[in-house]
Formats: C-alpha cells, structure tokens, sequence
C-alpha cells in the first residue's frame, strides 16, 4: 500500500466531519476524496478498526458527491440549456425555411446560418449570464420546492402518528391483519401452478426475474393510480407530492454512492453515523439535506407474517409471489381493486423515506403505519437518492440489481469489510450436495406425491416423477465406487453425472424451467413443515437456511447452465459425531467475471477494511484487468500512541514453536505452550485472547494440558474459557468472560479459534483483550476439496497464459498463504478498538520472524513489531512486563 502523504501536502479541505477528526482521519479522507476526483477506477483503503473508517468514508464521498453535484449543476445543466434553446432556435428556422422553399435556395440558407452564428456570437455578455443565472435558478428551485415538499410530508406524518397513538389505532389496524394472516392455508395453498410443457419458453427463469416483473407491474399499478387521482380532484397534498417529486426526477444527479457491507448489523452502523453528519448544498444558500436510503432483502423489509417467518430467504421469496397470486393477495401491496389508496401509502412511504435518515428497522415500522409493503415501497425513492446502503448480495447479483432496478452506471461503489468479499462471491455461485441430502428429498417428493398426486395436472405429476428420478440418479452416483475413490478437489464432468444410466434422457434445462415456474421447492417445503416430516435424521452438516429441496434446484441450475468460470469436483463433508460423507460440489472459482460487470459500469469501486493485506489477491483474482495506475491504495496507522501496543513474535521457548500440520500431535511443544501461556498469564492484567488455527487442535491441546497440571495452573491464574463449535453458546460464554473479567482481580483467559465467531465478530476492547496471541499460522486444511479445486484452477490459468509449472505452483502457493495470513490480520485486528485503548500482541511461531511473513501483516501492526526479537537476549517476558509498566497501563 501507498506511503502516507505528508502534513504539508495535505488539503484543508472541510469535509464536515462532525467532531475534530484526527490526522489518520484527514490522511484517509484526502486519499478517498482524491481517488474519486482524480479518475481512479479502483479504490483500496485499510484503515484499523476503532479509528473511526465509516465516518472517514461518510464524510469525504459525501463532500466529494456534493462537489461533484455543485459543478453538475452549474456546468451540465447550463450546457444542456444552452443545446435545448439552440435546438428550439434551429427548430423554428427549418419550419420557416420549408414555406415556399425553391430548389435554388441553399446558397441562401448558408449565408442565413452565418448570419445566425454572428447574432449569436454579438449576444451581449450581461444576455448570456442572464440565461445562465435563470438556468440555474431553475433547478435550484426545484431542489427547494421538494426539500420544502419533504418537511412537509416529515411534519404530517409525525402529527398523525401522534394522533393515532393517543387513539390507540394503529394497534388494532395491525391486529387485524395480522389475525388474518395467520389463519391456515387450505391445502390447495400447497399444490404447484399449472405446468404445460410446450409454452415453457415462456417463464421466467428464476425469483429474481419473476421480482422484476412483479415491480414493473406495481409501478405501472402506481402510477395509473396517481393519474387517475390528480384527474378526478385529489387533493392540493397529493398535486404537490406528484408535481415535487416529478420536477426532483427531471433533476437528478446521475452519479450516486452505494454503500455495501457484509452484515445487517454494520449497515445500521452506517446510518447511525451518517444522521450525525451534515453537508453543504448542491447550491449556494440552501439547506440540503442527504437523501439516505437503505434497501434490504424481503427477509429484512417484509412485514406480512405469514411471509416473513418463512425458513430460509429462498422461501420467503417465493412465498410473497406465491401471496400476491391469490385472490385476496398481500394486504400490504397494491391490486386492481384499492390500487389508489396503496399508491398513495407507497408515494407518501418513499418522500418519507427520504424525509429522514432511516436504518432496515425503521423502514419496517413506516411500512408497518402507513400499511404498505416497505420491501416494494421504497424503490420508489431509488432515483432521488444520493446515498444507498445494502447488503453484498444485493449488489454483487445482477438478478438482484434488475429487481431493484439499481442502475450503478457512473456511481461510486463502496464496500465495506472488503477482506469477506471473495468468499462472499464464492458463496452465492457455489453449491454442495450429498446422498443424504438427496435421501431426505426423495423421501419427501414421496410423501408430497402420495398426497397430492390425483389434485395434480399432468404436467406436475410427469415432471415430480422425473425430478424424483434424477434425485435417484445422483445419489446413486454419490454412493458409487468412483465417489468412494475420489480424491478431494478432482475434477467431474457434468456428462459423467448420468453416464451409464438413463438421466441424460432427461432435459436438464426444461427440468429446471419447472422447477422455477412450479415453485415446487417452497410447495414442497410448505407442505413438510406443516406436517411436521421437515427432518429425517441426517446428522451433517448442511445449509439449514436452504431446507430439503432448495440446494437441489440450485445444483440442477448450475448443472444446466454452468459457469465456466466454475467447476463441479469432489470434496467431504464433516459431522458432529466424527464420521463425514462425499459431496459433490459446484463452485465459483474465478470471481472476476462477476466483479467485472459492476467495475465496468461504476465510475469508482472503492474496496474498505480494517484489513486488507495482503492485497495482491484482489489485483490477481477481482480485478486482474485493470492497470496498476487506476488503482489506488491507502493504508494509515492507527489512531492509539505508538506505545499503546507492541508486536512480539515469538519463535521458540525452550525449543521452537513450529506448529506445521505435521507436527500437530507434538506432545512437548503442547506443553511449552502452556508454560509460556503461564508465565504471560502472571505479566498481563485483565483478560487474554489466545487464537488457535482449528477446534480439533483447541480440542487435542486442552486434553494435554487436562492431563498435566497445566490447566489447572493455569486456571488458577485466570479463569479458563473456551470457545465451542456450538453458535448457541457464544452469547453465554461471552457474558461470563466478560463478567469474570470486570468482577475478579485476576481476570481471565479466553481459548478461541481463528475463522470461529470469536475471530470475526466480537470487538475485544479494553480489559476483554490486554494481550491477544496468535498460537502457528491459520492455514486452512491443504488437502480439502475447495482449497484443491482453487489451486489447480490457478495453475491451468498461469499455465495456459504461457507461465511455467514452477510459476503455476508458486502463484498457487502464494493464494494459499494470503488465506493464511488474512486470517492472522483478522482475528489480532480484534484488540485495540478505541484511541485510548492498549494491548499486546504476541504472535507463537518461528515463521512470524521472517520478513515475508511480516510483510504481510497489516500496516499497524507491523509498524509496531518489537526489535531484535531474534536475537538470543531477546526476552520476550521483559518487554511484556516493560510495556505494562508503563504510566497510562496501570489505568483502563
């Protein structure tokens, strides 16, 4: 990453950040400002956590986007005004010059248009400022008219809310509807949609496309009710709704901010921070406020009840299609017959939605009051908006994109927590099963058959009994000599799938046209849950969010129409109770052509973390295409004082500490590890985090120390925690150590695991996290499937460009190692959270002493590496006691 600028080559640019940032701060929002001013198409900018990166990132986009807005507006529009009147000027020219025109005119109408040019050119100065200024005027008025036009709609709706709770009315609205929603489905509810084989070609291929369809005919449901409405007398608020919100369209900036990250949690974080900013007008002496959107999966914004308590987002997608196809409908969504009054909830949902800076929750109780659907009501406010906020997926599926009609032309992207997002494009194009999974389909489909076989068309039962047969037919191959015998990450041929047997008489790709327009999966799955036959005793690991039939539909579309930059190969999968079964596994192996669509169409993509080395994994894998010079990469320090933390790599302790995978049952080094953890345990106050590279280590480690006297030892000095397998225990285990830690003198120690919640969702500030250690190198399992699959992938691409097998290897090795080591920054990136905060960080293993491990270690970490830690004096015990000896250390 690029060096830090110097303070004197700094701007002092206001970027109207609401408290006085500190220098790292200012570095970073030059940097990004600078990136998006200057024609970067790339952005990568690490910044540690606890240094305050989201309002760094808030406060220089948005000062950037009103810059840009600014200039927009005094140069695009001017020049737009200027073509439209020489339009309007030569329009009427060509309509005199056609009365009476002769054949030997032309020379005349050449010497007319000088004539025209020179009138123009003779245009007195004051004339052309005149036209610029009314120009301008225009828009501004405009901008005005509607910020007016949302305090006013912000105001009313506020006195109505006030107004309906001292009347307690909206308690009884809601539970009627609810009371209606949950009454129980007839068992026709359950029974797939006709299916006729020759129109096929017909339907739509997948939800999201079908989505997109749903939203264009609720616009156009919209909008005939809002002309129905202003021509049958509707009132002055409802003209000036429409008349505000169409002038606010003609005069919208082409360019907008959308801001992405991992989790729903972050997101909210992003809008709590962005209410405390406030930035100036896109002209001069006007009040603007930022218009925030934040958009969510049906999951998150759906308020209908008996949609959105539906298991796994897939069938909460077709479960509100499936809704809005039966004759009463949703009561939140429009239909022919109340069209109008929900077209009004939906426009008064969108002004208010940009009324005020709203996060997920607060769009669900607006939709919730008004009574309108909030997932399909707040597209409404997409084209007024400057800033948008939504989840990766969202954003990184095209599908999804067209269903929210997102247009991401010319607009700054910006991705939060940048370091998740190559396994997040991995996830949403790769799919696993395995012969239980599809033990557990067919037993379904059966039972589904025998219950509704004679209620179904022919189409229905012809197609469930080949789906059932090509369930038959992969198990069967899961379960033959050749899965038994393959190894981890080969390769499969889709043809091999049904080789030898009668599945490849089946159409694939009509199979799936069923499967989309059938919507036989939710059926399925509907029909399972109410009779209580969802689970049918497999103990593995699967997708719990995509039950029975889900994954399957998933698999045949990728069987169908495979990615080539994907591949299917072979992998395990792993129980609680030790044993594993083979799956076949279809994964997404080259991102790039994914990420390349929404490069291409942004103006800038700008990629933030609090981690981001190493980064040559985005250059080479998300965005090889892009030349060096349009990419711009920042990484500042941290806001705490140089001497708030220490960095010690630690590389033996009465003999090495080399935790290779073969020496993973070394007895001896099991030991020393727990004497060392004794001795720091005496130094260190408060609490310990130490990081272990898997459960089965954490698990083979503590048996040793159980064996010895060294747990107990241990216990003694700090209060022992570790972290399980087990989701449901961590909010437990966490409140205990916790506790411990803020009631007991001693404090405690906390064993986790790198990759578990622990290492990527739990911030450990002051006293949960005085000293974090990293116990070996975090590389994930060589010979798994995926890791496999990925490697040989890299090498065919390095091979095929020309690269030899030694250059193949290393590329392949060196992707290998970076997983590793983005790991390691991940999980110590957890200890300093705050400016005042301090910690150690001490990392167990010769190799952390080497300069290309080093290398690759966050910038703030390895500025802060303690010196001369290889030399045989290098005690690593003294300088833990010299740096909490330190003044500020014996306070929190």
């Amino acid at each position: 990453m690029t060096s830090l600028p110097s303070p004197s080559a700094r701007t002092c640019r206001d970027y109207h950040h609401p408290y006085d940032p500190y220098d790292i701060q200012l570095q970073f929002m030059d940097a990004l400002y600078e990136t998006l001013q200057n024609g970067y198409k790339i952005g990568m900018f690490e910044s540690p956590t606890g240094t305050g990166k989201t309002l760094s990132i808030i406060c220089s986009s948005m000062t950037w986007l009103r810059d840009y807005k600014r200039n927009y507006n005094l140069n695009t529009k001017l020049l737009e005004g200027n073509v439209s009147n020489n339009d309007d000027k030569q329009a009427g020219e060509d309509h005199e010059g056609t009365k009476g025109k002769d054949d030997d005119d032309d020379d005349d109408d050449d010497d007319d248009d000088d004539d025209d040019d020179d009138d123009d050119d003779d245009e007195p100065e004051w004339v052309k400022m005149a036209y610029q200024k009314s120009i301008v005027d225009k828009s501004k008025n405009k901008l005005k008219d509607f910020e007016r036009h949302l305090n006013e709609v912000d105001q009313a709706y506020k006195r109505r809310v006030q107004k309906n709770k001292e009347a307690n009315l909206g308690t009884k609205i809601r539970n009627v509807a609810r009371k209606q929603q949950t009454q129980e489905d007839p068992e026709e509810s359950f029974l797939p949609n006709d299916y006729n084989e020759t129109n096929q070609e017909s339907f739509i291929n997948d939800v999201e496309s079908r989505n997109l369809q749903l939203s264009t005919e609720i616009e156009r449901l919209m909008k005939s009710s809002i002309i129905n409405n202003n021509g049958s007398g509707s009132n002055a608020v409802d003209d000036a709704a429409a008349a505000a919100a169409a002038a606010a369209t003609d005069d919208e900036c082409p360019t907008k901010i959308f801001f992405t990250s991992r989790t729903h949690s972050q997101l909210n974080q992003f809008s709590s921070q962005l209410r405390l900013t406030k930035f100036d007008a896109s002209f001069k002496d006007l009040e603007e406020r930022t218009k925030y959107l934040p958009l969510g999966s049906r999951k998150q914004l759906c308020i209908n009840d008996k949609v959105k308590n539906r298991k796994g987002e897939q069938s909460i997608n077709d479960a509100c299609i499936d809704l809005q196809k039966t004759k009463k409908g949703c009561t939140y969504l429009p239909n022919p017959s109340n069209s109008s009054t929900i077209s009004s909830a939906t426009k008064e949902f969108a002004d208010l939605s940009l009324a005020q800076i709203r996060d997920i929750e607060d769009l669900g109780d607006l939709g919730s009051s008004l009574h309108t659907c909030p997932y399909y009501s707040v597209r409404e406010g997409i084209k007024l908006a400057e800033v948008i906020s939504l989840p990766y997926q969202l954003l990184l599926q095209s599908g999804s994109r067209d269903a929210l009609k997102l247009d991401i032309k010319n607009s700054i992207i910006i991705i939060d927590e940048a370091h998740n997002i190559f396994d997040t494009l991995t996830s949403l194009y790769s799919v696993k099963i395995t012969a239980a999974q599809l033990s557990r389909t067919i037993k379904a489909l059966k039972i589904y058959m025998t219950k509704f076989l004679k209620k179904l068309n022919s189409g229905n039962r012809i197609n469930l009994m080949k789906l059932t047969k090509l369930c038959k037919l992969l198990m069967d191959f899961l379960q033959s000599d050749l899965a038994k015998s393959a190894k981890l990450g080969d390769q499969v041929v889709g043809e091999e799938i049904f080789q030898g047997s009668t599945g490849d008489l089946v159409n694939i790709h009509k199979m799936e046209a069923y499967l989309n327009k059938s919507k036989i999966a939710f059926k399925l799955q509907s029909y399972m849950e109410k009779i209580g036959v969802e689970d049918v005793g497999t103990d593995f690991k699967l997708n719990s969010s995509s039950p029975i039939l889900f994954d399957i539909v998933k698999f045949l579309k990728c069987l169908s129409y495979p990615k080539k930059e994907g591949k299917f190969f072979w992998d395990r999968i792993y129980g609680d109770n030790g044993g594993c079964e083979v799956s076949l596994n279809y994964m997404l192996l080259d991102p790039c052509a994914v990420f390349k669509e929404i490069v291409d169409q942004a103006k800038c993509v700008i990629l933030c973390g609090g981690t981001m080395e190493p980064t040559s994994d985005f250059t080479d894998y998300l965005f090889p295409s892009i030349k060096h010079n349009k990419i711009k990469k920042f990484a500042c320090g941290h806001i705490i004082p140089k001497n708030n933390l220490k960095v010690i790599p630690v590389g033996q302790y009465y003999g090495n500490f080399d935790f290779l995978y073969n020496r993973r049952n070394d007895l001896d080094q099991f030991k020393r590890l727990g004497e060392f953890l004794i001795k720091i345990c005496e130094i260190v106050p408060a609490g310990i985090v130490v990081f272990i590279s898997s459960y089965q280590l954490l698990s083979d480690i503590v048996k040793i120390w159980r064996e010895t006297t060294i747990y107990s030892r241990l216990n003694l000095l700090k209060q022992v925690f570790e972290e399980s397998v087990e989701n449901t225990k961590l909010t437990s285990l966490l409140s205990e150590y916790s506790y411990v830690i803020n009631t007991q003198c001693k404090g405690a120690i906390l064993l986790a695991v790198v990759g578990g919640k622990m290492s990527e969702g739990i911030n450990f500030s002051d006293n949960l996290a005085r000293a974090v250690i990293m116990v070996g190198m975090p590389y994930p399992n060589a010979f798994s499937g995926e890791i496999v699959a990925k490697r040989n992938f890299i090498e065919e691409q390095v091979i095929t460009k020309g690269g030899t097998i030694q250059q193949a290897r290393a590329k392949s090795y060196e992707y290998y190692d970076n997983l590793c080591m983005k790991a390691v920054n991940q999980s110590i990136g957890r200890s300093i959270r705050h400016a005042k905060d301090y910690a150690i960080i001490i990392l167990l293993d010769y190799r952390y002493q080497t300069p290309k491990v080093q290398g690759k270690l966050s910038k703030w970490v390895r500025d802060r590496i303690a010196n001369n830690t290889t030399a045989n004096t290098f005690d690593p015990f003294l300088e833990t006691k010299k740096f909490f000896s330190f003044p500020i250390r014996s306070t929190k």
